[in-house]
């Protein structure tokens, strides 16, 4: 077959990644709950690999981790997922099948549809996981469009607790993380205030003169929603008193963000995928924000509570996440919070000035003490805004013969604002002193950090292949999932190779007990009295 034009189709060498979403992916028709609905499945028992079955030619060949995925995806209820397909037609794919294709190939680093559709028809562990079911690259795009909300949500849910029982893992304590993955759009073909601004007045004059023109309508949706997400940031940046002179946003995926890297590797555009993990790193919940960490953590406690089917004792924050608002999420949800503040004895990097950490408020007094052991009282009080709570200012007239005045302030004296939230701020670093603490706190590196190692080395989770909020947490959901059932195959090999390695201790112990049984008895016919008659009979 020759190549297809752009509006004819799709050229037959076109690779597709597996998280864009293809052409002509469109609704779905009435669903029938009851309808008795069939789906094309398959028997993975029934495949043969020359005159061995496959489970049998599995098991010899040592790759038994199959198993244990199907076995822990064959658990979970797909109801909701066969629901949405309608009573009428050709019988589509089963989601069981479809699902497990995905998972495992995303658990291999698989990202290309087409490569999917290849591994489906090549891959003896896949063909145990789907029954041996082989669609091709278009069906399993428009499954993933179609059954997105289900796969971050409910699914993910219910695929994480069945993994938490099967595997015996506890999460009374949790560990936090996140980090910053790469958009699939570029980050050289950006624009500022100006363009955006031209942009959609161009746009709007284009859909005037042709309404009906798809393109036109399209262009129009995406200039309208860069103005909107431009406006947005720049309200934000202003009440911050940050410039918005290099604020710029991606004509082609406004909802991306402009933002560093992780360990200083550069600027681009990207987003924040951030996750909740227990003590043996399962994820227990996910989330993801264009550019915050600290806005998801609720969504990740009541994921995470629904996952689990209980809300977690503590959880463990690096000193990013000592913020306000995750304060107050684990208190309204009565959790107790790890989380340093961040703060060193020293100049910060930016105002080049001591932090406010550094000034300890005496409560008794209602006085501050400055680094230099300067008491600073209370000035007077302002109110509540729409931007800020009512806070109290201290100062002190001290700063004029202060030998550290110039690393404290560049003003006549040094004012301290404090408000209600400081006081939950005091409470932590107090809790955060305590050396058993620490301790504990130690645990979250090795509890959450080697799990975005393994999604960026083992499953290629190095930059995002679709675009748009919604399409990129799909993304990642299915990445969490795909680890998810790594770590049960991983946990559970570990149990039964402790099973194993007791089984054969205990028969090992059975075998040297009936050997010093024998040397026993031995011994004891040697200390008998009649020995030489005896021995003397059975020479005769």
């Amino acid at each position: 077959m020759g190549k297809a034009s752009k509006k004819s189709g799709t050229p037959d060498d076109q690779q597709f990644s597996l998280f864009v979403e293809l052409p002509g992916s469109g609704k779905l028709g009435r669903t029938a709950a009851d309808s008795g609905r069939r789906f094309i499945t398959g028997d993975p028992r029934a495949i043969v690999i020359g005159t061995t079955p496959l489970e049998q030619y599995l098991r010899e060949s040592g790759q038994t981790s199959v198993f244990t995925v199907a076995r822990l995806l064959d658990e979970q209820n797909w109801t909701e997922f066969e629901d949405r397909y309608a009573a009428t037609g050709r019988p589509p794919f089963s989601p069981r099948q479809m699902t497990g294709l995905i998972l495992y190939g995303v658990m291999q680093g698989v990202h290309s549809l087409r490569e999917l559709e290849r591994l489906a028809r090549l891959d003896l562990g896949c063909m145990w996981i789907t029954g041996g079911i082989a669609p091709d690259f278009t069906k399993i795009g428009r499954f993933i469009t179609r059954l997105a909300t289900s796969l971050t949500s409910s699914f993910f849910e219910g695929l994480t607790g069945g993994i938490l029982k099967a595997t015996g893992s506890k999460s009374e304590r949790l560990a936090g993380d996140g980090t910053v993955i790469v958009a699939a759009c570029s980050y050289y073909n950006l624009l500022k205030e100006e363009a955006i601004k031209e942009r959609a007045a161009a746009a709007r004059i284009a859909l005037n003169a042709r309404p009906e023109d798809l393109e036109v309508q399209r262009e129009h949706q995406l200039s309208e929603q860069c103005l909107k997400v431009f406006e947005e940031r720049a309200l934000a940046r202003k009440r911050s008193g940050r410039s918005i002179e290099t604020l710029s946003i991606s004509p082609t995926e406004p909802e991306a963000m402009v933002q560093p890297l992780k360990r200083k590797k550069g600027i681009t555009t990207s987003y924040k995928p951030s996750i909740l993990a227990n003590e043996d790193r399962i994820i227990t919940a996910m989330a993801l924000d264009p550019s915050s960490e600290t806005k998801v953590v609720a969504a990740l406690l009541d994921q995470s509570e629904r996952a689990v089917g209980g809300k977690p004792e503590e959880v463990l924050f690096d000193a990013g996440y000592f913020d306000d608002g995750v304060i107050a999420a684990t208190i309204e949800r009565d959790i107790s919070l790890l989380c340093p503040d961040g703060q060193v004895p020293g100049k910060l990097k930016q105002g080049n000035v001591y932090p406010k950490a550094q000034f300890e408020f005496d409560e008794s007094t209602d006085t501050y003490r400055c680094p230099a052991g300067r008491t600073l009282i209370f000035m007077k009080a302002f109110e509540a805004t729409t931007t800020k709570p009512a806070r109290r200012q201290y100062g002190t007239s001290a700063c004029g013969a202060c030998a550290d005045r110039a690393d404290c302030t560049s003003q006549k004296r040094r004012h301290i604002l404090r408000n209600a939230n400081d006081e939950r701020r005091d409470a932590l670093r107090q809790v955060m002193q305590q050396p058993q603490v620490r301790m504990v706190f130690a645990q979250r590196k090795a509890m959450v950090e080697p799990v975005f190692s393994h999604l960026r080395g083992k499953q290629g989770f190095s930059r995002f292949r679709r675009k748009g909020l919604t399409a990129v947490l799909t993304e990642f959901a299915l990445h969490a999932l795909a680890y998810n059932l790594s770590r049960a195959v991983a946990l559970l090999a570990a149990d039964f190779g402790l099973i194993a390695a007791f089984t054969y201790l205990f028969q090992v112990f059975q075998l040297l007990r009936t050997r010093l049984s024998d040397i026993f008895y031995m011994f004891v016919r040697l200390d008998h009295p009649n020995f030489g008659i005896m021995r003397s009979e059975q020479t005769v």
